[in-house]
């Protein structure tokens, strides 16, 4: 979480013309004020995106971007004007469906107020349909024909086919939530970090989760699992758990610490004086334990085969 409720922005910026993109004077300007808006509201940017395309055409990548990371990091999207984001209808309305908050400068209150004008034409809509349908019923009463059911199904409380596209929403917004986060996952995974690891470094970096909780092992887990057949026969992957976390967690160390000891063992020096070295300096183990004759020659060891291979590798070259 963020000290002291600071909100996030990732701001997207669009001109429309080449002439434009290299003068600077429309991206200057939408630049200017976004970032004074975010400064005004106590906020943080955390990304921008600008891109140089028609406000009709639909095909955005960068705005694709800014979107995804808006998800993932749960951030708000911050435009100059309105009409920066978009002259396209339909685009419009898939950006409200999408549940993400933005916000335009020149008209901080767009979004609340397209989703009333939304409202009330369909319920405009909803009214006329009414009316018409109450009219054709009437008619029909009058011919001295019966209309409706005859008994109230009260098994019924939904539409036929409304629990059904409910969940396929969900599923689809579930879907897209993986799409964004697996690469995230996969990377970490590769790193050879725990999934515990990964949903402690996810919490204290703001990644926002899915149901507005916080992140656990599991979560990471079930994100792992249903994506890894597209990401989890990587080499890196592969690789990370073939050796195995408590490996490369060794490795690293002895990336770190393996020239001090080979230098100081040159100097014979005794094991026992590099564990109090070590001790000393505040090295610790990758487990956190105290350092012993033992652990002290196996690092060496690992530290010389290292040593050879990197000088058989230059001589080679």
């Amino acid at each position: 979480m963020i000290a002291g409720g600071e909100r996030r922005y990732v701001a997207y910026y669009r001109v429309s013309t080449g002439q434009q993109r290299d003068s600077g004077l429309g991206l200057t300007s939408q630049q200017t004020q976004v970032r004074d808006y975010v400064t005004a509201n106590h906020g943080r940017l955390i990304g921008e995106y600008s891109e140089t395309l028609s406000g009709r055409r639909s095909d955005r990548p960068q705005l694709a971007v800014a979107l995804t990371t808006c998800r993932i990091m749960g951030a708000v999207l911050v435009i100059a004007c309105l009409d920066r984001l978009s002259r396209n209808v339909a685009m419009i309305a898939r950006l409200m469906d999408s549940g993400l908050d933005f916000v335009a400068i020149d008209f901080p209150y767009a979004n609340k107020f397209t989703i009333h004008v939304l409202a009330a034409v369909a319920e405009y809509e909803s009214r006329i349909q009414s009316e018409r349908m109450k009219a054709i019923l009437a008619a029909v009463k009058q011919c001295g024909r019966k209309v409706g059911n005859t008994k109230r199904d009260s098994t019924r409380q939904f539409p036929p086919g409304c629990q059904q596209a409910s969940a396929q929403a969900r599923r689809a917004r579930a879907e897209a939530r993986r799409c964004d986060l697996a690469p995230l996952v996969w990377k970490s995974i590769a790193d050879g970090k725990s999934y515990r690891v990964i949903a402690d470094e996810f919490n204290t970096t703001g990644v926002a989760p899915a149901r507005k909780s916080t992140w656990t092992a599991n979560a990471i887990w079930r994100i792992a699992s249903l994506t890894a057949d597209e990401f989890g026969s990587s080499p890196e992957v592969m690789a990370a758990r073939r050796v195995g976390i408590a490996q490369i967690k060794v490795r690293r160390r002895v990336d770190e610490i393996g020239p001090l000891l080979l230098a100081w063992r040159s100097d014979a020096w005794t094991y026992p004086a590099i564990a109090s070295e070590l001790r000393r300096r505040g090295i610790e183990s990758p487990w956190g334990r105290d350092w012993g004759q033992a652990s002290i020659g196996r690092y060496l060891k690992r530290a010389r085969g290292v040593s050879a291979l990197k000088s058989a590798c230059e001589a080679a070259k």
